[in-house]
């Protein structure tokens, strides 16, 4: 999942098209891992902020 370029809603990555508004999604394979690898990132950070503030409780 990832943000539309053009309406900035969530919809999947795999998809010709977006779900949302229509608009065509052109992205290479190293573009599609490089918006894979920063969701991972970020969730990743989430995760580890999530447990630090569980540590605290």
């Amino acid at each position: 999942m990832f943000k539309c370029p053009n309406c900035l809603k969530i919809t999947e990555l795999q998809k010709v098209r977006c779900s949302h508004c229509g608009e065509t999604l052109k992205y290479s394979i190293a573009q599609k891992f490089d918006i894979l690898a920063e969701s991972v990132e970020s969730a990743l950070k989430m995760e580890l902020k999530n447990r630090k503030k569980g540590k605290d409780t």
